[in-house]
């Protein structure tokens, strides 16, 4: 065959291509070597250096995953699975990709462990699904070869729930029954057109001049007389404080358990300045604002309505997000609401004007049934 003459420029730059490549990586190889404090002669080429390179030790394993509320079946399901991602660390704490792990669970209230399933980190989505454990399960993941590297994710569930986040469906049109309100005084109109768009507020139109009140009772909610203290529906909101007082107009926000003839309690959130918190007393509106310190002046705060379960029905009881506050409403000793039953949210204006239009938005509606 026919001899070509090579192109000694191209070998030149090619080779001159390789010197570079060869001296940079070098540096770096020196690099790690000198922050491992692993020594080595200026005389070492790559693979000399290569070959003295410490291997990445699994040290820390983390869980990437939003610490979910999970509801399992039913029309008031709103969230049916959350998403995990490992990452596993090595002793500098920079991640190693597709290490396998394993992933296993228990029963929050106690059991043994079982498996859910073997993943590569960093490279696996883990699909964490609710079953007919209301309870919810203790996730642990860990590296499979090193079980010592573990993490643990507590993760609740729930058979009722409607959060509003980033995260979570949208759905408060499906649980609110508001074309027939328990207690309705002064209402001229509620329009909860915007919840179907995915939103968590709706509007309440005055009728007239004076005080309006509203109790909208839960569709779908757990059973709450006759169940046991462990069965909690939970209305949140998020209240800012303003800077008029109470005397002036002010706005409440709340919820309670009303109509079973023995048992109504009911109380609101306030975003006046004298007083954050209003209750229900005796066989009537007991409406004296008190300052319990759910709110502070100019921040958002979230405010809790807690309606447990109960022989027949318990105490409503009102708190910040920890739970380091609570106060409870007192019981509505007489029949005066009917014989319809159930956990309701509550709107209140202390001064609504004529046709006024009032926001009211919800943070979550949800419950633990044990």
């Amino acid at each position: 065959m026919p001899y070509t003459q090579p192109d000694l420029s191209e070998i030149l730059s090619n080779e001159q291509t390789l010197n570079t490549n060869l001296v940079k990586a070098q540096t770096r190889l020196r690099a790690i070597l000198d922050k491992e404090e692993i020594g080595y002669t200026q005389g070492d080429g790559v693979i000399p250096l290569i070959r003295k390179l410490p291997v990445p030790v699994p040290t820390t394993i983390e869980w990437n995953c939003y610490d979910s509320w999970l509801t399992y079946s039913g029309p008031q399901t709103g969230k049916r699975s959350t998403d995990g991602y490992p990452v596993v660390r090595d002793q500098h704490g920079d991640y190693i990709p597709d290490v396998p792990v394993t992933v296993r669970r228990k029963p929050i209230s106690g059991g043994s462990w079982s498996n859910y399933g073997s993943y590569l980190s960093s490279n696996d989505r883990i699909d964490l699904y609710p079953d007919a454990n209301r309870g919810g399960y203790i996730y642990e993941v860990y590296v499979t070869a090193n079980p010592s590297v573990s993490m643990q994710l507590s993760l609740p569930q729930y058979w009722f729930n409607y959060c509003r986040d980033e995260y979570d469906d949208y759905a408060f049109y499906e649980v609110l029954d508001t074309a027939n309100p328990l207690i309705s005084v002064n209402v001229k109109s509620i329009d909860t057109s915007y919840l179907s768009y995915g939103t968590n507020y709706f509007y309440v139109t005055a009728n007239a001049a004076g005080e309006l009140l509203l109790a909208i009772p839960l569709k779908n909610a757990p059973t709450i007389v006759g169940a046991n203290s462990n069965t909690n529906v939970y209305i949140g909101y998020e209240v800012t404080r303003g800077n008029a007082a109470y005397s002036d107009g002010a706005l409440g926000l709340g919820g309670g358990m009303v109509g079973n003839g023995s048992r109504n309690s009911m109380g609101v959130f306030l975003n006046s300045s004298d007083g954050d918190f209003i209750t229900t007393y005796g066989n009537t509106f007991y409406f004296n604002p008190r300052d319990c310190g759910f709110t502070v002046s100019g921040q958002s705060s979230e405010c809790v309505v807690r309606i447990p379960g109960g022989s027949s029905g318990a105490y409503t009881y009102y708190e910040n997000a920890d739970g380091t506050i609570s106060e409870y409403a007192g019981y509505w000793y007489a029949s005066q609401l009917g014989t319809r039953y159930g956990p309701c949210l509550v709107v209140y204006k202390n001064k609504a004007t004529a046709n006024e239009r009032i926001k009211v938005t919800i943070k979550y509606i949800k419950a633990s049934c044990p």
